[in-house]
C-alpha cells in the first residue's frame, strides 16, 4: 500500500510539471486605461478679471475618493506675482487653494471624491497681472490623480480681459418715444490691459419687436428688426450732448457709432447715451432692446479688441 500511495505522489507530481508547474508565468496583460475622463471649458465673460474653468469629469469605474487634482497655472512674463485660485463643485461654495511657485508659474493642489459617473467642478483664477495686448493667454494645466496614478489629464489657455463694457442702466424700464423725451443708457468702459487704445469707439445696434412670450425678452430673432435709423440717438463728449446717425444700412456693421477717443492703459471712464423717437418706428412694437459693443486696437497690436455689454430692453408701450 505504501509503494501504490508514493507511486501516486509521484505521478500527481510529474503531472503538475507537465501543466506547467516549472515554466515561467505568463506576462501581465497592460493594464486598462483609466475609466475616467476630464474636459476642460472656459466660463468667464470677456470683461471678468476672474477667470473660471469648468471641470467637466466623467468617472466610468467605482467611486474614487481623496482623489488629487493639481492645476498648474504659467505666467505672462518672468517675475509675474502668484495669483489667486479658488475650487468648487456645482452648487456649492467657494474654498481658496493655496499656490506655491514652481519652474515657469504656479501650482495649487486639493483633494475631492469622485462618484460614478458625471462630476462638475469649477476653478476661479485671479491673475495680478494685467495683459499687454489683446490676446495674452494664460496656460493652465490640469491633471487628476489617484495616488501615483494619472488619471486624467488636460491643457487649456484662459485669456485676461483687455476692453470691458459694462452697463450701468436696469433692464425692462419704459422709453417713452415720441413724447419729446430722452431715455439716457449709462456704461462703464473699462481698459484692462498695459496698452492704450488710441481711437475706441462704442457702437449701439437697435432692435424692436412686438411682446410673445408671458415674460417679455430681448428682440432677437426673425421677429425682431433694426430700428436704429428711426430713433435719434446723442453721445455726451464730456461737454455736451452731440448728435450720432446711423451707418449705412447694408453694412455688416449697420447701427450707430460713437467715438471715445483714446483710453489709457489700465484706466476706466463712464459714457453716456441716450435716444428718443422720431416717429418713424413701427406702432406695433412693444419692446426696444439695444446692443452695445467696444471696439477698438491696442497701439502695437495686429488685430482689434471688442467686447459686448449685456443687452438692455425697454417697454414701449
Amino acid at each position: 500500500m505504501k509503494s501504490v500511495r508514493s507511486v501516486g505522489v509521484c505521478a500527481l507530481l510529474a503531472l503538475l510539471a507537465a501543466c506547467g508547474g516549472n515554466t515561467p508565468a505568463p506576462e501581465p496583460s497592460p493594464s486598462a486605461p483609466p475609466p475616467v475622463s476630464l474636459d476642460l471649458k472656459s466660463v468667464s465673460a470677456p470683461e471678468d478679471t476672474e477667470l473660471g474653468l469648468a471641470l467637466d469629469l466623467s468617472n466610468e469605474g467605482r467611486e474614487l475618493r481623496e482623489v488629487v487634482v493639481r492645476v498648474r497655472v504659467g505666467s505672462l512674463r518672468g517675475g509675474d506675482p502668484a495669483p489667486k485660485m479658488k475650487e468648487k463643485k456645482e452648487g456649492g461654495g467657494w474654498r481658496s487653494v493655496a499656490l506655491e511657485k514652481d519652474g515657469k508659474g504656479f501650482t495649487g493642489t486639493y483633494r475631492i471624491d469622485l462618484p460614478r459617473g458625471d462630476t462638475l467642478r469649477f476653478v476661479g483664477i485671479t491673475p495680478r497681472v494685467k495683459p499687454r495686448i489683446e490676446g495674452d493667454e494664460l496656460p493652465v494645466d490640469v491633471t487628476v490623480l489617484d495616488g501615483s496614478r494619472t488619471l486624467a489629464r488636460e491643457r487649456h489657455a484662459v485669456r485676461p480681459a483687455t476692453l470691458a463694457l459694462i452697463s450701468d442702466t436696469p433692464d425692462k424700464q419704459p422709453a417713452p418715444l415720441g413724447r419729446g423725451t430722452w431715455t439716457e443708457v449709462t456704461y462703464t468702459v473699462v481698459n484692462h490691459s498695459l496698452t492704450a487704445y488710441p481711437q475706441a469707439k462704442v457702437r449701439a445696434d437697435f432692435m424692436a419687436c412686438t411682446v410673445h412670450a408671458p415674460v417679455p425678452q430681448p428682440c432677437s430673432g426673425a421677429e425682431a428688426h433694426g430700428v436704429s435709423e428711426d430713433l435719434r440717438v446723442q453721445y455726451y463728449d464730456g461737454a455736451r450732448w452731440k448728435d450720432v446717425s446711423a451707418s449705412d444700412g447694408a453694412s455688416l456693421l449697420a447701427g450707430v457709432f460713437m467715438p471715445l477717443g483714446e483710453l489709457p492703459a489700465d484706466s476706466e471712464r463712464a459714457f453716456r447715451l441716450r435716444f428718443t423717437g422720431t416717429g418713424e418706428l413701427d406702432g406695433e412694437s412693444a419692446l426696444l432692446t439695444l446692443d452695445a459693443w467696444v471696439v477698438g486696437q491696442a497701439a502695437g497690436a495686429s488685430k482689434g479688441s471688442m467686447d459686448q455689454a449685456p443687452n438692455v430692453t425697454f417697454a414701449l408701450r
